[in-house]
């Protein structure tokens, strides 16, 4: 009699079983990643086409301002140039070794670089001339005697003899500021930051160090000028702030939102000398002209829109085209739904043909935005793959309204110059604006809030009021909102409320 075949066990069946569940889903895991690798990469590509098909460009090329030869920079100059090294290998040192890095960061050694401006113990501490405060030469000597003890003569409660101060602690710096002065007479301003390497952490480690040159520039030669102009030196004054817009002319083509950031603050230093001259009636005719027409080519709304374009293309996109965060997959549609946020939340925001940035329409695009992403971050990812853009656009969301802020302090300020000017030629400012047009200004500047002619009005003792509606759209008269001072920092404006409104410093 034959023997029955032996059975497998129980085990080797669960086993078998299990290897099969596990090889089916292996399987099904694998066909799922080549399809989401597949629709990522034809959604992305897609997109990218259509973009094209309506004239978007994403290549970062386009964004990256032109090399200019070192002899013909003014960027190329030792201050500016020692951080970025002022040199097309930079990119190779820098990637090289940490020591290059190392090396790099601690080469500005220059007397300017070292130098430390004190801090006035009380308010303003910051640009003043939009809150009608002067910057207060009597502070500025006190702040300097505090951190040199050494004894002093004269009365520093004289602003005469306080600006004299101030400019003889300043003179250390002469040699270096005479060698920028002197080279901002050449044609080109080129800061050589390697944008084409932006996506390496240590070249972009070299960004504050940069930015923290520029902010220190402007505040010593405002500062400068300001005490140049209590002591009737206008000329002097004016050859400060001339250098200061070449300064500004290398950032304003900067790519990138930071540098556009510490440009609005750098311009609005800048201005504090040309409102306290323009206060105190020290430009001439002449100079008025160069300050004007100088603020007239001041464009803030173009340089924040190719910052804009290059956060898309220069520090997006070629992170998005390594590969460093997601599968494949996850990683293109993660990169269309964050170049779909620039398309429909943020490059909208600004209307360059128009020059106008509407605070309804930007409130119109926050709350559609808010409806359309989850903030439950996970859901987001999983479902939508949105993590990257519900984070970013929050972040970027106020920066047309402070752009907006920026270029409508320029334009006051231009508006200002042809006022004085119709004063120094008539005796008295028009009742008008359109008074102005077209023999001390060829086309009035609108407001940027909304298209409308900006609010003008001639005021007691010989002065004027001039002023946007401000985010809130509405014409308060000229107010200036303020937020209460705190124990951490003194009273500012508002700039969600009241009016954007120029006002002299008394």
């Amino acid at each position: 009699m034959e023997n029955p075949p032996n059975k497998p066990s129980v085990f080797k069946r669960f086993f078998r079983k299990t290897l099969f569940v596990l090889a089916a889903l292996i399987t099904l895991a694998a066909l799922l990643l080549a399809e989401e690798n597949w629709r990522g990469a034809h959604a992305w590509q897609s997109y990218k086409r259509a973009r094209e098909a309506k004239g978007d460009r994403f290549d970062s090329a386009r964004l990256i301002p032109p090399a200019a030869p070192d002899d013909q920079n003014f960027a190329a100059t030792p201050y500016f140039a020692a951080n970025l090294e002022a040199s097309p290998e930079m990119p190779r040192k820098i990637t090289g070794n940490e020591a290059d890095l190392v090396e790099s960061k601690d080469r500005n050694t220059s007397v300017l670089a070292k130098f430390q401006l004190p801090s006035p113990t009380d308010p303003p501490k910051r640009p003043a001339w939009q809150y009608g405060l002067a910057a207060d030469m009597t502070r500025w000597a006190a702040a300097f005697q505090g951190a040199n003890p050494a004894p002093r003569a004269g009365n520093m409660g004289d602003p005469a003899q306080a600006a004299a101060f101030v400019l003889d602690q300043l003179k250390p710096l002469e040699s270096a500021l005479a060698e920028i002065q002197t080279a901002s007479q050449r044609p080109f301003v080129r800061f050589n930051f390697p944008y084409e390497e932006f996506n390496d952490p240590r070249v972009i480690s070299v960004l504050p160090a940069h930015l923290a040159d520029l902010k220190r520039i402007y505040r010593i030669l405002s500062l400068r000028a300001q005490a140049e102009l209590v002591l009737g030196q206008s000329d002097k004054a004016l050859n400060d702030v001339r250098v200061l817009f070449r300064v500004d002319d290398g950032v304003k083509d900067e790519p990138l939102i930071i540098s556009q950031m510490v440009r609005w603050a750098g311009v609005a230093i800048l201005l504090q000398p040309v409102c306290e001259g323009l206060a105190e009636q020290r430009w001439s005719d002449a100079q008025l002209g160069v300050l004007q027409e100088r603020l007239r080519k001041t464009d803030i709304l173009a340089s924040t829109v190719l910052a804009f374009q290059g956060e898309r293309d220069i520090c997006c996109n070629p992170s998005f085209d390594r590969g460093y965060m997601f599968p494949p997959g996850w990683n293109r549609l993660e990169q269309l739904s964050e170049n779909q946020n620039f398309d429909e939340a943020l490059f909208p925001r600004i209307d360059l043909a128009a020059r106008e940035i509407n605070p309804g329409l930007n409130r119109s695009i926050d709350l559609a935005f808010y409806k359309s992403h989850p903030t439950n971050y996970y859901i987001s990812a999983l479902l939508h793959h949105r993590v990257l853009a519900t984070m970013m656009a929050p972040a970027l969301s106020r920066v047309p309204e402070k752009a907006a802020h920026a270029q409508n302090e320029v334009d006051l300020a231009m508006l200002a110059c042809a006022l004085e000017r119709c004063r120094l030629a008539t005796g008295q400012y028009p009742e008008t604006l359109d008074a102005l047009v077209p023999r001390f200004v060829a086309v009035l500047p609108h407001d940027i809030i909304n298209g409308q002619p900006l609010k003008y009005r001639r005021a007691d003792k010989g002065r004027f009021i001039l002023y946007s509606v401000g985010w809130n759209e509405k014409d308060d008269g000229g107010i200036i909102a303020t937020i209460p001072a705190t124990k951490s920092r003194p009273a500012r404006q508002d700039t969600l409320q009241g009016d954007w409104v120029l006002q002299y410093p008394e």
